[in-house]
């Protein structure tokens, strides 16, 4: 009596997704427009593992404050008696692709600097899933390491402002702010050595809006172990609402306010203020239009290791999605690698899933389940070399070309399958063609079909390729 197994559920975890070809053609051509941006203003490529030390993540941090997934081996039968020597560290997924660039750096210290490198990749997180967030996602980066000129900083602003619209999207801001000012500010309220947990609720603002903010500022401690609550008194919290009510389309009346504010003081504030002018006028000369960006003090981002300009993208008509592009600059990240090495960076990180999320539900995505551009028939099997030679006929020209291989070989059905999966032609090769010389074609969308000679047929499908 054979033993009965028990069928699995074809399900998968929370978070997690599969991408089904119509998503993943979405993915790749969201990837090669972006990559082709990068491309043009000098980033190369680079991989890196999708596992790490734990520590490498971390930074040997105790108090690190992302959610991660860390692996370990499962022995199966065939090698369940081997040692786990070489498995006695903590190891996790990586949850970006920031820190592993660091590595690198620190890793191959004869890369010529500055080191321009783009990046795809997926990275994991064990947060709570949400619309448009995945705890498993990709990114799609660009980081150049060893410079740390402005020009860098603004040329991350292009390259953001390029992305966004070779995808052909026209609603989008680009915001961008300095942990320098940022920094200044915690100098103000004297809190500059809980600077991370000004940022953090500032960062939420558009969560929370300024009460929410003003109460978390002025929260006090709950034990004598909460180290987080900054306990400000209502004229420090009042004074950093004051300066997150600066606002203006005109980059110069934010400018002219962060001056007045940080007139008092001296310190990081007027330094980012500097610096802010700067990224400004340098982006009316590019003739970037201003309606794409803009100076937002509510910007911090995320990240502990940002440490000057911070940048993040949303488009206008999704903006409840959230960011879909962002970045900072990161000096010093290889620090934990090599003491004091203090190696400039900065650089952006497309957010690929949510960014397919919002131009779909912009309409701005033409949803494909095939990428073939022409379908031969096999009208009978005494013809089929005939059709298979006719296909790479079409393929050596550089026409994406599908052979039918489905069991039911009638036409109906192959050209059901044509319909299905939107392939614009089918070809069809036929006792009566082959005769004569010639070869049938049917535009499935005009619902036409005319005899030529293969010649005619090429042209006509490079011809529609080239205007598609």
């Amino acid at each position: 009596m054979s033993e009965t197994r028990k069928t699995i559920k074809p399900e998968v975890l929370g978070g997690f997704r599969d991408m089904l070809p119509k998503e993943a053609i979405v993915l790749q051509r969201i990837v090669d427009t972006v990559r082709k941006v990068y491309e043009s203003f000098g980033f190369l490529p680079l991989e890196t593992p999708g596992m790490e030390r734990l520590e490498v993540l971390t930074g040997g941090e105790t108090d690190f404050n992302k959610s991660i997934f860390v692996a370990k081996i499962v022995r199966g039968v065939e090698d369940k008696d081997v040692a786990d020597a070489d498995w006695s560290d903590d190891f996790a997924l990586r949850f970006d692709l920031t820190v592993p660039l660091a590595r690198v750096i620190a890793a191959y210290p004869d890369l010529a600097k500055p080191f321009k490198r783009y990046q795809l990749g997926k990275v994991w997180r064990g947060e709570r899933s949400q619309a448009g967030r995945y705890r498993e996602f990709y990114q799609l980066d660009f980081d150049t390491i060893g410079s740390s000129s402005l020009n860098a900083d603004i040329e991350t602003i292009q390259i953001m402002y390029g992305c966004l619209s070779a995808l052909g999207i026209n609603n989008f801001t680009i915001k961008f702010n300095t942990r320098k000012v940022l920094n200044g500010l915690a100098q103000v309220v004297n809190r500059e050595e809980k600077a991370k947990e000004v940022f953090r609720i500032i960062d939420k603002l558009d969560k929370i809006g300024p009460d929410g903010v003003k109460r978390e500022l002025m929260r006090e401690p709950d034990n004598q172990y909460d180290e987080s609550a900054l306990n400000m008194s209502e004229a420090e919290a009042d004074k950093i609402l004051r300066f997150l009510s600066i606002k203006s389309d005109d980059p110069e009346i934010i400018l002219s306010q962060l001056d007045e504010f940080f007139s008092d003081s001296v310190g990081d504030g007027q330094v980012g203020v500097t610096e802010l002018r700067g990224i400004a006028l340098a982006l009316d000369r590019l003739e970037i239009p201003r309606r794409h960006w803009k100076i937002d003090l509510s910007v911090a981002r995320g990240l502990d290791y940002y440490c000057g300009p911070v940048f993040e993208a949303v488009l206008d008509d999704a903006s409840e999605l959230g960011s879909v592009l962002g970045g900072g600059r990161f000096d010093g990240l290889t620090n934990r690698f090599i003491a004091d090495s203090n190696i400039a960076g900065v650089g952006a990180s497309v957010g690929v899933d949510r960014l397919i999320v919002a131009m779909q539900k912009l309409g701005l995505i033409e949803a494909k389940d095939s990428l073939t551009d022409v379908l031969v028939t096999i009208f009978d099997v005494k013809f089929e070399n005939e059709s298979m030679q006719m296909a790479a006929y079409f393929r050596k020209a550089g026409i994406r070309t599908e052979l039918y291989l489905g069991e039911d070989r009638t036409l109906r059905a192959q050209f059901a399958y044509a319909t299905k999966k939107g392939i614009p032609f089918v070809v069809i090769l036929g006792e009566e063609e082959i005769n004569a010389g010639k070869v049938a074609i049917k535009d499935m969308a005009a619902r036409k079909q005319e005899v030529l000679t293969k010649e005619e047929v090429l042209a006509k499908l490079v011809s529609s390729k080239a205007s598609a």
